[in-house]
């Protein structure tokens, strides 16, 4: 039944596909996009541009300590503890150890966006905290995310469920400096399918 739902889906009773989607439809009717399990973001796809990515959310989730348990669900969440990661292993000095986000989803199911979001994420903290409170790195994320469509012309496809399907996968790295300050980024692409 609509409004019987919980934003971290350890605490349903029984963890099973049933329940999961049960929970993401009633969430998703209540115009909640984002759905925890543990530490895993759910996102389903509104096929529209929601208000829930400004800078002053930027802001709020990245002073938040662990925004998993303090904040409502989002990717944000996610990108919080990947950064913060880098962030901490810098302030000790430590030699900084890779840190991941993995975006996974069917045909139209909004990656590239999730991608995307994670990144304007990353630049507006990379602003935040550098002196002046500007870096590059705004437009470094620009110049990645202006890569995409051209990728994409090469390798996409229509399908049934996406007329703008990627054919290909991308692993995207942005390297980071001793101080965790955005440097640069490195775009990988490798063949999905064959046409």
């Amino acid at each position: 039944m609509p409004g019987s739902h919980v934003a971290d889906m350890v605490n349903l009773s029984t963890l099973d596909e049933g329940t999961i989607l049960e929970n993401l439809r009633n969430r998703f009717e209540e115009g909640e996009v984002y759905t925890v399990c543990g530490r895993i973001v759910v996102s389903v796809n509104p096929f529209r541009w929601l208000p829930l990515y400004g800078e002053d959310l930027v802001a709020k989730y990245h002073a938040a300590e662990d925004p998993f348990t303090t904040e409502a669900p989002h990717v944000y969440s996610v990108t919080h503890a990947a950064l913060n990661e880098v962030a901490v292993q810098a302030s000790r000095g430590q030699a900084m150890r890779s840190q991941s986000i993995l975006v996974s989803g069917e045909s139209g199911a909004g990656k590239t966006e999730a991608t995307k979001i994670c990144m304007r994420y990353l630049a507006v903290v990379d602003s935040l905290c550098s002196v002046g409170g500007f870096s590059g790195a705004g437009q470094l994320t620009e110049q990645i995310l202006q890569t995409s469509p051209i990728l994409e012309a090469i390798g996409n496809a229509q399908t049934v469920r996406n007329d703008n399907s990627s054919r290909f996968g991308k692993f995207l790295q942005l390297q980071y400096s001793a101080d965790a300050r955005q440097l640069g980024a490195h775009i990988q692409t490798y063949l999905l399918e064959r046409s």
